[in-house]
């Protein structure tokens, strides 16, 4: 179970570090040149943060979802 919840983390931190430093890079600086540089920076810290934070709150967040859609008892 240890491995799919890191397992789960890597891959849900790597998705949305990579779609919100992406997103939030060209809105803050545009996509000229340097663009992938800047996204890149910013990408590496982001995903540094998200990856043991989705490891550590991942397990809480499903118990949450699983309580709101009554499907505790499973």
């Amino acid at each position: 179970m240890l491995k799919l919840r890191i397992v789960t983390g890597l891959i849900m931190g790597t998705m949305m570090s990579t779609i919100m430093s992406a997103f939030i890079t060209y809105v803050n600086t545009g996509g000229g040149p340097g663009f992938l540089l800047r996204f890149l920076t910013a990408w590496g810290m982001a995903w540094a943060a998200a990856v043991p934070i989705a490891i550590l709150v991942g397990p809480i967040a499903n118990r949450w979802a699983r309580r709101l859609l009554g499907l505790d008892h499973l």
